[in-house]
């Protein structure tokens, strides 16, 4: 999964939606969309993580 650059999880989430409609040409069912949030929270806590360590090493 890409990285998302969302400033919040809804976002990623909303993003993310988007690219599978795209991508696959008709909306998520259930089973789509349940995998598809639930990487793009993993994607996008996996930044915000990657973030704070930056941060913490450059202050």
């Amino acid at each position: 999964m890409p990285h998302t650059h969302a400033h919040t999880k809804a976002e990623a989430i909303h993003e993310a939606l988007e690219e599978f409609t795209v991508a696959h040409a008709h909306t998520p069912d259930t089973h789509e969309k349940a995998r598809v949030v639930s990487d793009a929270v993993k994607q996008w806590e996996h930044e915000e993580v990657e973030l704070l360590h930056a941060e913490k090493q450059f202050a």
